[in-house]
């Protein structure tokens, strides 16, 4: 080859190519940006719409549907989801991953636009959000103190959140559990009705007197100068003395209907630490900043915010995504390290020479370096699927230059000089060494291109595995031969202190195995149908396994945390729902086990983040912990609880299906039945369902006639109730440079009656004889009803939808599936109601599909390769035969150290596609050399084996070692990149040994088939000379 004889000629311009692909890959690797996984756009647009005091169904008919049917139209629209509760309204637009996220968020903010005049007056602005993984909090904060929650909200906004903002890469920091000022006008519904005072009255007096507004310019020849009018309250107790109108010719004021009270706004979320009051802190990084290092700029400024927080006031952090990638890449790191070190010694193994070892170790530092650079370029980060990629390859990087050295040692063995072996060893091998890289490139770039999320996951794993392997091949013709020529001593190879003696020893045992191992394919070229019919006798079998596997979307990890989370029965208050939080709390702070509890509370739901102990500190697993939890909390009443591990490439429970139809109440009755047959199934726990029914709910029906003939509209009805018992804010009280709402509602006392309805006026818009509006009292034109409704609507493409989840225990995803299919045969829908596929079930199809795809790109790719370089149509299915060959030991593998069948581990089995074939293209390229010199097929199958078996063994020990580190899963969340190493062992083992055996068997049928002469039969030819 050119390029090996250039590098061969001039070792210096050589070794300067390889120092400035390492020193750009070097400075490439310090400026990467860190993060757990890579990053993965997706086309996704939320709506957002506050709708204060309406019920969800309210919500659901004015609100949800009209924003639903407007951005139905935007094009490349997916699926639209829409949540809603009490006052507010959330549809989340998913779009094809072909959609540009911009151009569809501009489209959804259009539409929404145009609708915005139709929907209800007290609607507040829809606000319109694209998804960015960005926008989750990688760090949580939690501020404790004995002061009431208004001063720790006070220190957190004015002292925290402000030197939090300052730190470089942090987008935002928002204060959760904390309250605002706010000061509150409580009107005496009794005192009105006496005066006859209305809610408008009194709404319009106060806007009107609490004013700061520009009054335009005044200008005096070449000066002009700015009025402005202002009438700011500047105490809360001057919104007492404001008019609101006049009876019988008395003014009345504020302070004759109402008192004022300078207080907090409504609670609507607790947050604790370890049970103790507390305030949260969520900080989120900008788009496009480095994880680890925005982290680590918050934690410096820590302990200067710590030190100005009043005496008492503690700081904590509760949540830190650093710590999580930090250990994650640092146990991927440590596999790379120690897989490069086992790979390096099994080469010193069957070399015996530390200058051979060392000159094809070299490849690996390189070849990972490099890729570093490409990876900048094509804007990947440090993550743990591209650190992965490069872990797993550690073992392929090393396997050109062992096979190109040991191919130049052989040569150096015949008899020739340094230089002569060099470039005659490697060109004999050129090719072949080529094309078994080109294979692996073929098998990875359809894994990197494939469709959906789960491509855009594995896109940084597959191109960078491809990447590594490229800049191995372009190590091994070059500084491989180069070093080779200079450096590599034909006499050490000998060996003759201790070490080398021992390595002749095992030479020559290796050496025997070997002749062995030739004399045993003599017979077995013999004896081809019965080699046929164990092949696929096997093969067979191993498919029979896969049932007793099972499958899931992606394996569990231990990673020492654990998300306790509930809902209430409805109709409970945030403090009885905190009550209940730390009822919780106090049971999972009983297990020894537990580090930290952090809780956050509303009124319909609780989430406990909870520490447990590392995993390297305990002695039961993470599994047991939670299976404790979950029937210590099971007693408690009127609380559904799941119990689950902290969500980390996968989301949600496993078990999510959806139920989907016209009519709430029917969709109701089928989810329960739903609900029913799931929970009969073993192994399934935590089942809950989205559809709440059973709030309280009055509802004050305006009685039309009535209403009409006494000049009350049913808008002025439904206007002064949601002031009276929701408040209205009209206007804001300034100090300072803050501002704080003013709300007009009822005072809590009479708040709590539904009595005082009866106390509340209308004004009529018939006028009596002075002119003046009458007032009408509010039961005059009112009946009240007593009923119930959701707490919450769901709606999945424009229809109700109910959603039945659940987590497992015990059994995989697909052991589920098999058993509810099994129980759902005899279920009936109803017409017009249908399943849709959901949760981790959908993603794991989508998934499968994907790769199933890939993989026959990859195959497909792989004949390409192979038929460009034996120049024949039919040779390269001997070669490929050994892929089912390698399937054969990854179901083992999986079945033996209790893997399933994953992504995770379908990426595995993918990747021993490109992996076997490596061994066999070696076998066949030598025999087919040695036909061309002339030798018999047979013999030159035999000649070819036993030459190549050494590197054929050197190259899969070597992968096997870079792997084991991997396999044994012994870091935080190994456990979820295990079973990928598991499937890969296990294929190279069987693959390795029945490429050895098979393929040359298959390659004599093959030739048979080429020149007319098949048959399984034994076949008479030359006898094999034997060395």
């Amino acid at each position: 080859m050119k390029l090996t004889e250039i590098s061969i000629k001039r070792p210096v311009f050589a070794t300067m190519l390889i120092m400035a692909l390492v020193v750009l890959g070097l400075f490439s690797y310090m400026t990467l940006n860190v993060d757990e996984y890579p990053n993965v756009e997706m086309p996704v647009v939320a709506v957002t719409v506050l709708y204060p005091g309406a019920s969800p169904e309210q919500v659901e008919s004015k609100v949800t549907q009209e924003v639903e049917e407007a951005v139905n139209t935007v094009a490349g629209v997916e699926h639209i989801t829409s949540t809603i509760s009490e006052g507010s309204s959330t549809t989340v637009i998913q779009f094809t991953m072909e959609t540009n996220s911009d151009t569809a968020a501009q489209s959804v903010r259009d539409k929404v636009s145009a609708i915005q005049a139709s929907l209800p007056q007290d609607v507040k602005a829809p606000i319109i959000s694209r998804f960015d993984p960005s926008d989750t909090p990688i760090m949580s904060l939690a501020l404790t103190g004995n002061v009431s929650q208004r001063e720790l909200t006070v220190i957190a906004e004015d002292i925290v959140t402000k030197r939090i903002k300052t730190a470089n890469g942090v987008a935002s920091a928002e204060v959760k559990g904390g309250v605002d000022r706010e000061i509150r006008i409580l009107l005496d519904s009794d005192k009105m009705s006496s005066y006859q005072l209305t809610v408008p009255e009194v709404l319009n007096s106060l806007r009107n007197e609490n004013v700061d507004a520009p009054g335009g310019k005044v200008t005096d020849g070449r000066r002009e100068t700015s009025l402005r009018a202002v009438g700011n309250m500047t105490s809360a107790e001057q919104f007492l003395n404001v008019p609101v109108g006049q009876r019988n010719g008395v003014q009345l004021y504020v302070k004759n209907i109402a008192t004022v009270e300078d207080t907090t706004e409504d609670v609507t979320a607790i947050t604790k630490l370890n049970n103790k009051p507390a305030l949260g802190i969520d900080i989120m990084k900008q788009s496009g900043s480095n994880t680890v290092q925005v982290v680590d700029n918050v934690k410096a400024h820590l302990d200067s915010i710590k030190k100005e927080l009043p005496a008492g006031i503690e700081l904590a952090i509760v949540r830190d995504n650093s710590k999580t990638i930090h250990e994650s890449l640092e146990d991927v790191q440590f596999n790379l390290i120690v897989g490069a070190v086992l790979a390096v010694a099994i080469v010193f193994l069957f070399l015996g020479n530390w200058r051979s070892t060392i000159i094809s170790g070299i490849a690996i530092p390189v070849s990972v370096i490099a890729s570093f650079l490409a990876m900048k370029i094509l804007g990947f980060t440090l993550n743990t699927m591209s650190l992965l990629a490069l872990s797993l390859a550690v073992g392929l990087l090393i396997d050109d230059a062992i096979v190109v050295i040991e191919n130049i040692v052989r040569h150096l063995e015949m008899g020739k000089n340094k230089f002569d072996a060099a470039l005659e060893g490697t060109n004999e091998i050129g090719l072949a060494v080529m094309a078994t890289t080109l294979t692996l490139v073929a098998v990875f770039l359809p894994v990197g291109m494939m469709n959906g999320i789960i491509g855009q996951f594995f896109k940084e794993f597959g191109i960078t595995v491809a990447v590594s392997v490229l800049v191995s091949l372009f190590v091994a013709f070059t500084l491989t031969p180069m070093l080779s020529a200079y450096y590599l001593d034909h006499s050490e190879i000998k060996g003759t202190s201790k070490l080398g003696r021992l390595w002749i020893k095992w030479n020559n045992k290796f050496d025997t195995w070997t002749a062995k191992y030739g004399k045993f394919l003599t017979k077995v070229l013999g004896h081809r149908r019965t080699v046929m019919l164990v092949a696929v006798a096997m093969f067979v079998g191993s498919l029979a396994l896969v049932p007793f596997l099972g499958s899931t979307f992606i394996p569990d990890a231990d990673t020492g945390e654990i998300t306790v989370a509930a809902t209430v029965d409805p109709g409970m208050s945030v403090q009885t729902v905190s009550e209940i939080a730390d009822e919780m709390s106090a049971i999972i702070h009983n297990n020894p086990e537990v580090k930290m509890t952090y809780s956050i509370t509303n009124a319909t739901s609780i989430d406990i983040l909870t520490e447990i102990t590392p995993k390297s500190e305990r002695k039961i697993s993470d599994v047991q912990i939670i299976e404790d939890l979950r029937e210590q909390l099971s007693d408690i009443p009127g609380v559904d609880i799941s119990v689950s591990k902290k969500s980390g490439m996968s989301s949600g429970k496993p078990v999510s299906l959806i139920i989907q139809g016209p009519e709430m109440e029917t969709l109701a009755d089928v989810a329960d039945q739903v609900k029913l047959i799931v929970k009969a199934i073993p192994g399934v726990v935590d089942v809950s369902s989205s559809y709440e029914a059973g709030n309280p709910d009055v509802q004050v029906v305006v009685k039309r006639d009535q209403a009409s003939d006494l000049g009350i509209s049913a808008a002025s009805v439904a206007d002064t109730l949601q002031t009276m018992f929701n408040g209205k804010v009209v206007s804001s009280y300034k100090e300072g440079d803050d501002a704080y709402d003013v709300k007009v509602l009822l005072d809590p006392a009479t708040r709590s009656s539904l009595s005082s309805i009866n106390n509340i006026y209308l004004s009529s818009s018939n006028r009596g004889q002075g002119g003046q509006a009458a007032m009408v009292g509010l039961s005059q034109v009112t009946d009240t009803v007593y009923a119930t409704s959701p707490a919450q609507i769901k709606r999945y493409d424009n229809q109700p939808q109910i959603t039945i989840s659940a987590n497992l225990n015990g059994i995989t995803l697909g052991d589920f599936n098999k058993e509810y299919d099994k129980k759902m045969k005899g279920f009936t829908m109803p017409e017009g109601y249908s399943f849709v596929a959901a949760g981790q079930s959908k993603s794991m199809n989508e998934a499968v599909t994907s790769m199933m795809m890939a993989l026959a790109l990859a195959v497909l790719f792989i004949f390409f390769v192979l038929a460009s370089q034996f120049e024949s149509y039919l040779d390269p299915f001997a070669i490929m035969l050994a892929l089912p060959m390698a399937i054969i030991g990854a179901i083992i593998g999986l079945l033996v150290m209790h893997s399933t069948l994953s992504i995770i581990s379908l990426i595995g089995i993918i990747m021993l596609m490109g992996l076997v074939t490596k061994n066999a293209i070696l076998l066949i390229d030598f025999a087919k050399q040695r036909r061309a010199d002339g030798v018999e097929r047979n013999q030159a199958l035999v000649e070819a084996a036993v030459t190549r078996m050494r590197p054929i063994i050197m190259t899969t020990l070597a992968m096997i070692a870079g792997m084991m580190p991997l396999a044994l899963g012994i870091g935080p969340g190994a456990e979820a990149r295990a079973p990928m190493a598991h499937a890969i062992i296990g294929g190279l083992i069987t693959s390795t040994v029945l490429t050895l055996i098979v393929v040359p068997v298959v390659y004599t049928l093959l030739d048979d088939v080429k020149n007319g002469k098949f048959s399984l039969r034994k076949k008479k030819g030359p006898a094999v000379q034997e060395d």
